[in-house]
């Protein structure tokens, strides 16, 4: 497990713990955010990012506190365990929110009773892709293919149950069609393997700076279109209804008084206005995302009722 420790806003007093009768002033001291994956990876960037902001607003430190493993349910579940304050939150994703319950028989909390949505703040569309010499020239031509030659068209994820592999196999379950899943240890394995010809087609979330650098061809995103590649249209045009998303959302324990919840939302929406906050998530393939704490659960039970769907048309088990 790796954790780390940092802290935005700096020359701020700790004042004394709050209690319900400072609940308009809060916050009174700093406030720490948990980030339950290793430090550089999009969940870590995000987390970043919007602890940044967020300290500057609330004119108190946010420390980040990394709390990497097992695919982000430790961090995750150390978040559930803390006091319902809104001292802790956690920056949560599709995999520790939604996929860990399928894939966790053992799992400690539960993303829908054990915390109190606060917002989502950005979500990414996975870019399907393949070699630039590959003869498969859109979302159309590919389904074409795979209906012509079922199981011959391989496609590399980076591992089973990952949201790459659910995307596909919810494209698949909504169309019909049948691609030779091949699972890798990541989407880097996942990429090269692509690019040296070992599988036809790539669907990842990482797979952005190999399009830029022309070695990948995008044919389709899986959820609406990325302000970085405004060309590539989603697989939403070509098959009706769908839409897969990795995404990012930040929450606190079950039990934190609302009028907390409300004012980390309020700053939170601010922040994801700022024009500085989605030129950087743009930079980085992402989109700024808001709402309000009652759309982000209802966000959160609609994704595990698609996933659930996903993986029981594809009869997905985990390891």
């Amino acid at each position: 497990m790796q954790r780390r420790e940092f802290l935005f806003g700096t020359g701020m007093a700790v004042a004394s713990a709050w209690s319900p009768a400072h609940a308009q002033a809060f916050p009174e001291k700093p406030i720490k955010l948990i980030v339950p994956y290793p430090p550089g990876g999009n969940t870590d960037v995000v987390g970043r990012l919007y602890a940044q902001k967020l300290a500057e607003r609330l004119k108190q430190p946010v420390i980040i506190d990394n709390r990497g493993g097992a695919a982000g349910t430790i961090g995750a579940a150390a978040a559930a365990k803390s006091p319902a304050d809104g001292y802790t939150i956690v920056i949560g994703d599709s995999g520790s929110l939604v996929i860990a319950t399928f894939a966790n028989s053992n799992l400690s909390y539960s993303p829908l009773k054990d915390f109190s949505p606060i917002s989502l703040v950005s979500s990414v569309s996975i870019v399907v892709c393949v070699r630039p010499d590959s003869p498969i020239r859109d979302m159309s031509d590919l389904l074409a293919r795979a209906k012509a030659s079922p199981g011959k068209i391989t496609i590399g994820t980076p591992g089973n149950g990952s949201p790459p592999h659910l995307a596909f196999a919810l494209l698949a379950s909504m169309t019909g069609i049948d691609l030779l899943h091949v699972p890798y240890k990541g989407g880097a394995a996942a990429t090269t393997a692509t690019i040296g010809g070992e599988v036809d087609l790539l669907i990842d979330g990482t797979a952005l700076a190999q399009v830029k650098g022309g070695r990948l061809r995008a044919i389709a995103v899986t959820g609406p279109r990325l302000a970085a590649l405004p060309e590539v249209p989603s697989v939403g045009e070509t098959v009706k209804g769908f839409e897969f998303t990795n995404w990012w959302g930040i929450l606190a324990p079950s039990g934190t008084r609302g009028e907390v919840v409300s004012r980390l939302n309020s700053e939170l929406t601010a922040i994801a206005a700022l024009p500085e906050v989605r030129e950087k998530l743009t930079s980085l393939g992402l989109t700024a995302r808001s709402g309000s704490p009652n759309e982000f659960g209802d966000f959160i039970r609609a994704e595990t009722e698609k996933i659930a769907g996903a993986i029981r048309a594809a009869s997905i088990k985990f390891s």
